[in-house]
C-alpha cells in the first residue's frame, strides 16, 4: 500500500511541474541598419542588420521576418565620423512604445564586427531583463525513490541453432523515388568571365549580322552595353544621376525602326524618376528622362515586345493601373489599361491563355506564391510553393523616418520577372537561400521551372537542377531558344564590391 502511496506522489508532482507554463520568447525584428558618413552605405545598411540579427541568442528571442510580425523591434544606425564609428540601438516595443537604448563604438573597419558581437551582449542582457519568469528553467525536482518490482524470473534460452546463427539479416527491400518531371540540364551552356560588381538587371539587343549578339546590363547607376561572341566586349557605358538608382532594365523596340530602346525604371529620393534611352551599335542616346513611370517588358522578341507602364505614389504603393507604353517620336503616352486583381503590380505579373481563348493573370504575391486570377479578379489556383526570390528592394519613408519614434522605412521587393514562350511555357525562376527575414534577403541557389496553364492548375513541365549563386535577372531570346541569365556568384560585402556572370543556356 505504500508503495503504491509513492506512485501517486510522484505521478502527481509530475503533473504539477508540467503544468508550469512556460511562456515563449519574445518575437523580434530587426531593422534594416540606418547609415552615415559611409561611402558604402547601401551595403552596410543590410550587412550590419544580418550581423546583428546572426548574433543574438534564439532561446532569449525569435526572430520575425516582418515589423507586424514582431513584439519587439530592434532599429539599428549606424555612424562613422573619421575612423571613429558609432552603433546604436533603439529597442522598441510595439505594445506600450517603451524605448531602451544601448550603443557600442570603435574606430577603424576591423573592430567593426566585434562592436556588433558586442552589442548583440547589451541587446540580449536588455531582451533578458523583459522576459517574463516562466522563460526561466523550471527548478530540478529530485526523484523520490520508487519501489522495485518484485524480480522475474526469466526461463533459461535454448542456445541458437547453427543455421539459425549464421542467418544474416534480412534487410529493406530498395526502393527508387522518380520525380515526375525530372531535373534536366540546359543544353548550350556559355559563361563569361566574372564581371566586377553585383549587377542586377539584363536585357537583350540585336543579333548582328556578324552573330554578335547585344545584351544589356545594370548595377545601381550605370548601364552597359556588351557584345557577346566568343567572349564578350564592353561597347558603350553610361552612368544616371546621383542620387538615383536603377531598378530594373528592359528593352523595346516600338517605333519599330531597328533601334533598340532601353527602358529604366529608376527611383530618385523615393520618387520616380525613369528614363529611356536608344542605342545606336555603339553609344547610348538619352530620348527622356524624370518619366513617371517604372517599366516591364513582356514578349520574347526585341521587336514585338510590349513595355507596360505604372506609376507609384510618394507612400510607396503603386498608383493606378498598368498600362501599355506608346512611343510617338520623342514623346511617350499610355493607353489599354490592364485589369490587373487587386496584388498585382508593374513588377509581378504575366497575362496567360486558357484553352477556350480566355485571357488569365499570373502574380508571384508578396509571399512568393504563384496565383492564377481570370479577369474577374477571384483567384482561380494557388500554388503550394514559393517561387521567385528577388533581393532587389525599393525603400520608401525613408525621409519621414524617426528614430526618437521608431518609425521605419516601407520597402517592396522588385519580384522576378515571368515569361510566356510562345509554346505556351510559363518560365518562372526560384532562387533559394538559407537566410532570409525581414528586409534581408540572401538567396546562394536557383533554378527555373516551366509550367503550362491547363485552364484549371499550372501544371509544371520542367525544371532545371539547381545552380549555386543568386538569379538577379534573365531574360529570352525566341528566335535562337536561348535564356541568358544574370548571375551573381559572389556578394557585395564590406570589404569587396561582388562578382557576377552572364551565361547563356538554350531551352529545347
Amino acid at each position: 500500500m505504500k508503495s503504491f502511496a509513492a506512485v501517486v506522489a510522484v505521478f502527481a508532482l509530475f503533473l504539477t511541474v508540467a503544468g508550469v507554463t512556460h511562456a515563449s520568447p519574445p518575437k523580434i525584428h530587426v531593422a534594416e541598419f540606418a547609415v552615415t558618413g559611409a561611402a558604402n552605405s547601401q551595403e552596410l545598411k543590410l550587412t550590419l542588420q544580418g550581423i546583428l540579427a546572426s548574433r543574438l541568442n534564439p532561446d532569449l528571442m525569435q526572430l520575425v521576418e516582418k515589423p507586424d510580425q514582431a513584439e519587439l523591434m530592434v532599429i539599428g544606425s549606424y555612424a562613422l565620423f573619421g575612423k571613429m564609428f558609432s552603433l546604436d540601438v533603439l529597442i522598441k516595443s510595439r505594445d506600450n512604445g517603451t524605448l531602451t537604448k544601448v550603443f557600442e563604438q570603435g574606430e577603424g573597419q576591423e573592430e567593426v564586427i566585434p562592436a556588433v558581437s558586442r552589442l548583440a551582449r547589451k541587446i540580449d542582457a536588455e531582451i533578458a531583463k523583459r522576459a517574463p519568469a516562466a522563460i526561466a528553467a523550471p527548478p530540478v525536482v529530485p526523484a523520490l525513490p520508487l519501489p522495485l518490482p518484485a524480480p522475474v524470473l526469466a526461463a533459461p534460452l535454448a542456445p541458437p541453432s547453427p543455421a539459425a546463427a549464421e542467418k544474416p539479416a534480412k534487410t529493406a527491400t530498395p526502393y527508387v523515388i522518380r520525380s515526375e518531371p525530372s531535373a534536366k540540364e540546359l543544353p548550350g551552356n556559355w559563361s563569361s568571365a566574372p564581371l566586377e560588381g553585383v549587377f542586377s538587371s539584363i536585357a537583350t539587343g540585336r543579333t548582328r549580322t556578324s552573330r554578335e549578339q547585344e545584351l544589356f546590363v545594370a548595377n545601381n547607376r550605370t548601364i552597359r552595353a556588351y557584345l557577346k561572341g566568343s567572349e564578350l566586349k564592353l561597347v558603350a557605358e553610361t552612368t544616371i544621376p546621383h542620387p538615383g538608382k536603377i531598378l530594373a532594365l528592359d528593352s523595346a523596340d516600338l517605333d519599330s525602326d531597328g533601334v533598340p530602346e532601353l527602358y529604366v525604371s529608376i527611383i530618385d529620393r523615393e520618387t520616380p524618376s525613369s528614363r529611356i534611352y536608344s542605342f545606336d551599335g555603339a553609344a547610348f542616346s538619352l530620348l527622356a528622362e524624370n518619366q513617371v513611370w517604372f517599366f516591364r517588358g513582356i514578349g520574347t522578341d526585341i521587336g514585338s515586345r510590349t513595355i507596360f507602364a505604372q506609376e507609384i505614389e510618394a507612400g510607396g504603393k503603386f498608383y493606378g493601373t498598368v498600362k501599355e507604353l506608346v512611343k510617338s517620336g520623342q514623346r511617350f503616352t499610355t493607353k489599354n489599361s490592364l485589369g490587373l486583381p487587386h496584388s498585382g503590380n508593374i513588377f509581378n505579373f504575366i497575362k496567360l491563355n486558357g484553352s477556350s481563348g480566355k485571357e488569365y493573370y499570373a502574380v508571384l504575391d508578396e509571399d512568393g506564391y504563384l496565383v492564377v486570377y481570370p479577369p474577374d479578379g477571384v483567384e482561380a489556383w494557388k500554388s503550394s510553393d514559393k517561387f521567385g526570390g528577388s533581393e532587389g528592394i525599393v525603400t520608401t519613408g525613408a525621409q519621414n523616418y524617426s528614430r526618437s519614434t521608431g518609425d521605419l522605412p516601407r520597402w517592396t521587393f522588385l519580384e522576378q520577372r515571368m515569361t510566356l514562350l510562345k509554346d505556351g511555357t510559363l518560365l518562372v525562376p526560384h532562387n533559394e537561400g538559407s537566410f532570409s527575414f525581414g528586409n534581408n534577403r540572401s538567396f546562394d541557389k536557383y533554378s527555373l521551372f516551366g509550367f503550362t496553364w491547363t485552364g484549371a492548375v499550372l501544371k509544371e513541365k520542367w525544371h532545371t537542377r539547381q545552380s549555386p549563386g543568386y538569379l538577379a535577372d534573365y531574360a529570352y531570346n525566341q528566335a535562337s531558344g536561348e535564356v541568358v541569365l544574370l548571375e551573381v556568384v559572389q556578394k557585395s560585402g564590406m570589404f569587396n564590391k561582388g562578382k557576377t556572370v552572364i551565361s547563356i543556356n538554350r531551352i529545347e
